[in-house]
């Protein structure tokens, strides 16, 4: 299975839980959107998914894990992530990161490095409390889809950086990126539960 998921927006080197939350609430309408399109992923929609336990990184999950995916509850939202470890499933990432500096420089040119952290801390579910400081969900148990359970899972990673060239609009912010991200989906071991991806 693969998809692409987009991203504009300001991504700071090392950025905070204000930060990650904005591309949280950019991947999760597009996700919403994959897994109400796409057979293999209809399941984690559901109301009654199973509750998973946040434990560092790990979550604990209720065996044996019948359903798919799995919800866990974390600062007044439910983090759903579409990607990970109880059903042996990982990704690999094509990012094409356009930014408004001139080409080169791939590794220190505006930080990207650290630009990058903060785009992998953001695509995976956070992980403690203390990452969801000053944020704030819309409504009682808000439901948010992410892509990982953990950026641990991401087994590869391209990434081709180029000139954003369009016009900057009225009151965009000049160190603001433009993200194509193609992901691909695989099982790391077969089972049942993964025969899909």
């Amino acid at each position: 299975m693969d998809f692409v998921l987009r991203y504009r927006g300001p991504l700071p080197s090392n950025g905070g839980p204000l930060d990650k939350h904005r591309i949280w609430t950019a991947v999760h309408p597009q996700l919403e959107t994959l897994c109400g399109q796409t057979p293999q992923l209809q399941e984690a929609q559901s109301d009654t998914l199973p509750e998973g336990v946040l434990r560092g990184s790990e979550v604990k999950v209720p065996r044996p894990l019948k359903a798919l995916f799995f919800v866990v509850r974390l600062g007044g939202f439910r983090f759903v992530p579409i990607i990970h470890r109880p059903h042996e499933l990982a990704c690999s990432l094509d990012v094409i990161f356009l930014r408004r500096e001139k080409p080169g420089s791939i590794v220190h040119g505006g930080d990207l490095d650290n630009r990058l952290k903060t785009l992998f801390d953001a695509l995976r579910m956070p992980h403690d409390p203390s990452e969801l400081s000053g944020v704030t969900p819309r409504t009682a148990d808000e439901r948010m889809y992410c892509l990982l359970q953990d950026d641990s899972l991401i087994t590869r990673v391209s990434v081709a950086t180029h000139q954003l060239l369009e016009p900057l609009a009225s009151g965009e912010d000049a160190a603001g990126v433009d993200l194509v991200m193609h992901v691909v989906v695989q099982s790391t071991y077969p089972m049942w539960g993964n025969l899909g991806f």
